[in-house]
């Protein structure tokens, strides 16, 4: 469950909720580009942090105190620069004064190198300045280059944007330059906290026809995970539409990321949470229509390539194995896109194991049931291989943000779990129907631990769903209290299902638990 304020706990207990938002940002340009820039620079100060220009981080410019004309602001603002780091991310600051006209004796470059000619068409270039400082360049070059060929160039000059959206065809290129011509003031350095190579497009409720996000985890890890967003934006203009050679749709790429985040108005300003990171996997814009509609996964999107690595050693070995074969874009500082539980490493998988015909996604989930362990991916996009959690949230599905009574099932009586044929029998009734898992990671001396888990979870045979006022802030696997009429049920839920048309709507399932 995403963390949010008490305000936000409170609107929820309103008959009427304020104001709610949904933005998604599409990042139209080449993944494989962005993940290989490498920025560097012609003079910047120690507090500085041009290595970061590119890389997914967050960042937020910090408001330093420092002898520019007219910069420091006596409101409590403005902070004093420490004497060593860390400083913050804060992008490119230069090492240059402008001087009364915003020009510089030096001008300020940023050079974007790439370790190879990207040919993929990239729409432009994305260059947020200095939001913490509310300045810019208001005049300012790029150019783009195949070695010393001259492959693209724009000036811009009179710009008042603080994030500079500069459009053009560019490819075939290796390098990119970016050269700060003057600023918006002077006497003051010259300041990039961003730059993305392609053009950051943000859609809000404003253009959405459409969204929906579905997000289901099993617990046993005998389905795959999935959180997939499907969203429709106006086309009036026909951007999209793939016979306009002036659209936005030649630039569309599978795995292209895209960010979606959840918010609601609360004492006059938005609280948001974040929805997820998600990649492109699929888009129609009909010839007929006016909207176009898209569609976008989690990293499972990058996991359909049949596994190559080995199938004997530690769960964690093949895991990480697996993992690496993916070739996930890495998280924003940098680091590996999973985490492993520790106890993959005290397992080890049967010797004759043969995953030879499996792909990377079921070799990890092989893994997870093998670990008795759930498969999933949070809402920063980290992927996780650990045991279900145990403890319940503070949330409610009762008479008041219910639709509906919730709809009850009970599933068949367990009298059975067999592993693997026979490697692992665990009786638990005298009538019922008999739970098999098939799963070549599973040791004989591993198969009555897997049984146990197994009969644990299926034990609990009531299955809840139904329809309600959704608070955006529910995942699966958290563990809410479902009240009706009778009884006061916990539920594990396992599958949710978001529906946005100006306000949240949601369906869910999951099992009542002890």
């Amino acid at each position: 469950m995403q963390q949010v304020s008490q305000a936000w706990k409170d609107a929820q207990e309103q008959t009427l909720v304020p104001e709610s938002y949904v933005e998604i940002i599409l990042n139209v340009g080449d993944p494989d580009a962005q993940a290989d820039a490498a920025p560097s620079d012609n003079g910047h100060e120690d507090f500085s942090s041009t290595e970061h220009l590119i890389d997914e981080t967050e960042k937020e410019q910090v408001l330093y105190a420092t002898l520019e004309h007219n910069i420091w602001p006596l409101n409590g603002t403005a902070r004093i620069v420490p004497n060593s780091g860390p400083y913050g991310n804060n992008g490119f600051i230069g090492n240059e004064l402008s001087g009364n006209d915003g020009t510089y004796s030096v001008t300020p470059t940023i050079t974007i190198q790439f370790s190879e000619v990207f040919n993929a068409v990239i729409p432009g270039i994305t260059v947020t300045w200095a939001p913490s400082y509310n300045e810019y360049a208001s005049s300012f070059k790029i150019t783009a280059y195949n070695g010393t060929a001259q492959v693209f160039t724009k000036t811009v000059i009179e710009n008042e944007e603080i994030s500079s959206v500069v459009e053009g065809d560019i490819q075939g290129y290796n390098r990119i330059v970016i050269e700060v011509l003057e600023w918006c003031k002077p006497s003051r350095r010259a300041r990039i906290e961003r730059i993305i190579v392609g053009v950051e497009k943000t859609y809000g409720k404003s253009e959405l026809m459409s969204y929906g996000h579905d997000m289901f985890v099993d617990p046993m890890s005998a389905e795959l995970p999935k959180s997939e967003i499907t969203f429709e934006i106006v086309n009036l203009n026909g951007e999209y539409n793939p016979d306009n050679p002036q659209g936005a749709e030649k630039y569309l790429m599978e795995r292209q990321s895209i960010t979606a985040r959840y918010g609601y108005k609360l004492n006059g300003s938005v609280e948001w949470i974040k929805a997820g990171t998600f990649y492109m996997s699929e888009w129609d814009t009909p010839q007929n229509g006016i909207t176009a509609t898209f569609k976008a996964r989690d990293a499972l999107e990058f996991m359909s390539d049949t596994y190559t690595g080995p199938s004997t050693g530690t769960l964690a070995d093949i895991a990480t194995s697996a993992l690496q074969q993916a070739d996930l874009p890495t998280m924003p500082d940098g680091s590996d896109r999973w985490t492993l539980d520790a106890s993959l490493s005290s397992i080890t998988a049967a010797e004759s194991a043969d995953l030879s015909e499996n792909t990377i996604a079921e070799v990890l989930q092989y893994v997870a049931n093998a670990a008795c362990c759930v498969f999933y991916q949070d809402r920063d996009g980290m992927l996780h291989i650990e045991p279900l959690g145990s403890g319940a949230t503070d949330y409610e599905i009762n008479r008041f943000n219910s639709y509906s009574n919730s709809e009850i099932s009970l599933t068949k009586q367990l009298k059975a779990v067999n592993v693997n044929d026979g490697a692992a029998v665990l009786t638990v009734g005298t009538t019922g129907e008999t739970q098999d898992i098939s799963n070549p990671l599973v040791s004989s001396e591993r198969a009555s631990a897997v049984a146990q888990w197994a009969a644990d979870y299926l034990e609990n045979r009531k299955v809840l769903s139904g329809a309600f006022r959704a608070d955006p802030r529910l995942d699966p696997l958290d563990r809410v209290t479902n009240k009706n009429q009778f009884a006061e049920s916990t539920v594990l839920v396992t599958e949710i299902q978001y529906t946005y048309n100006g306000a949240f709507r949601g369906n869910y399932e999951g099992r009542a638990v002890v």
